[in-house]
């Protein structure tokens, strides 16, 4: 999935070598290509060698990657897994592969549970479609919120205390014509996903890529994580996505029961 550049208000907290790591981690996230050590310095106004020590240390605990061949770094998806180790610890995970297999045998099409985490969906866990030819959404992967089927169930039913903030954070950047590119845009999207139950993806960030999702609830009835069904435009067609709905819906309502 693509990332996305969100406004950002600095927080003094007192610990500047946290925040700077913080930030660093942070401009990683946004450069999945890789970038070298002078660019992140210049960016980010660090002094190269303090630059240097942040990025040794993080690649010696297994967060970013050094790519000897061509001299940058990039995150690993060990970012990803402390959201994974620590999502309900691993039970919501458990229980949703079941049901997530019966889905994935419904529609054939591989089938994601993912969260949402600060400004970004993250993929906790895929199952595999049938088809020789299928997408893959490996746990780490990061969803963009305004292009994404499962961060619209989830963002749907916030709380309004909740959705504001984050909505106020987004800059759009167009992927695809399907692509949403306005905030009004993107509330009439949360409206309508609202009132169906589940969301969905026509293209809007990779072209030909369809995906439609039904948030999971937990026992306060507060959306915590999200199924997509995610296939090819050909085999996931538009007309398919009201009966795809409804059993992502089934299925997300049986780890909602499971949960509670």
């Amino acid at each position: 999935m693509v990332a996305v550049k969100l406004k950002k208000t600095r927080i003094k907290t007192g610990v500047p070598i946290l925040e700077r790591t913080l930030d660093l981690l942070e401009y990683l996230s946004q450069r999945p290509e890789g970038i070298t050590l002078s660019q992140i310095a210049r960016d980010l106004k660090i002094p190269k060698n303090t630059t240097y020590r942040m990025l040794n240390t993080l690649c010696a605990r297994g967060y970013v990657l050094r790519n000897e061949a061509e001299l940058n770094y990039k995150l690993t998806r060990r970012v990803g897994t402390l959201v994974y180790s620590s999502a309900q610890d691993g039970s919501l995970i458990e229980k949703a592969l079941p049901p997530m297999r019966k889905l994935r045998d419904q529609v054939k099409e591989t089938v994601v549970i993912s969260i949402l985490d600060q400004h970004e969906g993250i993929v906790l866990e895929q199952i595999p479609g049938v088809h020789p030819f299928r997408f893959v959404c490996d746990p780490g992967t990061r969803q963009t919120l305004y292009t994404s089927a499962s961060t619209k169930a989830i963002l749907a039913n916030l709380t309004d205390d909740e959705l504001e903030p984050i909505l106020k954070n987004i800059v759009y950047k167009r992927f695809t014509d399907n692509t949403i590119i306005s905030e009004t845009a993107f509330r009439k999207e949360l409206a309508a996903t609202k009132k169906r139950g589940y969301g969905s993806d026509c293209a809007e960030a990779l072209h030909g890529v369809h995906c439609v999702a039904a948030p999971i609830f937990n026992r306060q009835g507060a959306p915590i994580a999200a199924i997509t069904v995610t296939g090819p435009e050909e085999r996931l067609c538009l007309k398919d996505f009201e009966r795809v709905g409804r059993l992502t819906m089934a299925c997300a309502a049986t780890i909602s029961e499971s949960v509670l």
